[in-house]
């Protein structure tokens, strides 16, 4: 069975965003969605779609060849991009490259949320490449909607900034701030943005779940692994401020590995590569 939040927290959420200047997901990409949704999509409209937006294919067309994602060979037109990786990741890709587009320009407590959400979203990718049944366009849109909810705290609240970064470590710590604060959380508010930008169902139930500690009673795999995926980037990144051991973080990289299926070797290999990354940064 999967849990959805109640009435009276979406109506919370709902308030909350009302007096917030939300962005608006590009017109190109509730297009791309409702095509999605055709019995048979045609791949010409969707990649016309795409190239409508002249900024956004070529940044379609950067991301997908970047290290990042790691292409054995080069893609160089959106047909191509379809053909290769199928029409949903494609689509999922574009839609995480027009919500970075629109947040990127965040500023103050905002910024530090912003820059946590894309480090996530590129350890996150990085996750996938131990993962079976995985793909790291998924991995990389949740990982930057994940958070999204955040952001609206952050314009709401002064010290949401500094709350984010010592909380780090103890997510649930986190949810009680901003429930005294405001009453309501960031998951409930990043599932109600994440239904008004027509994401897919498992995505929302996902954000709204990725702080669960008990996540492992939903029935859709699809969202575990999401949910998966994102607890193991929260360990990860508190490997360089030796958080690793907190409670909450042991309890995210034990369940995670669990679900994932994730080797001791493989965690180590993830483990060094945040460290070999840590230590280039300084």
């Amino acid at each position: 069975m999967l849990h959805y939040p109640s009435k009276q927290a979406l109506e919370t959420a709902f308030k909350l965003v009302r007096h917030t200047q939300v962005p608006q997901i590009p017109d190109v990409v509730l297009a791309l969605r409702a095509e999605l949704k055709r019995t048979e999509p045609d791949l010409r409209v969707l990649s016309d779609l795409i190239a409508q937006d002249v900024g956004l294919s070529g940044h379609i067309l950067k991301k997908v060849n970047s290290p990042l994602f790691s292409r054995a060979n080069k893609i160089t037109s959106l047909s191509q991009a379809i053909s290769l990786m199928g029409i949903k990741r494609l689509i999922n890709l574009v839609t995480a490259e027009a919500v970075e587009q629109m947040l990127s320009s965040s500023t103050g407590a905002a910024r530090v949320v912003w820059e946590s959400v894309m480090e996530q979203a590129q350890i996150a990718v990085n996750v996938t490449r131990y993962v079976a049944n995985t793909n790291p366009e998924d991995a990389y849109l949740f990982g930057i909607m994940h958070d999204v909810g955040s952001l609206i705290f952050a314009e709401q609240l002064p010290n949401y900034g500094y709350e984010w970064v010592l909380r780090a470590s103890a997510p649930s710590s986190l949810l009680d701030y901003e429930q005294a604060a405001l009453h309501i959380d960031h998951p409930t508010v990043g599932f109600l943005l994440a239904s008004i930008w027509q994401l897919p169902e498992q995505f929302a139930l996902a954000i709204f779940h990725h702080h669960d500690p008990h996540y492992q009673r939903l029935d859709d795999a699809r969202v575990r692994c999401l949910i998966a995926i994102t607890q193991l980037t929260h360990a990860l990144m508190a490997l360089p401020f030796g958080a690793q051991d907190e409670p909450e973080m042991a309890l995210y990289r034990d369940a995670a590995r669990l679900e994932l299926e994730l080797s001791e070797e493989d965690w180590m290999s993830l483990c060094k590569q945040i460290h070999n990354d840590s230590t280039a940064q300084n």
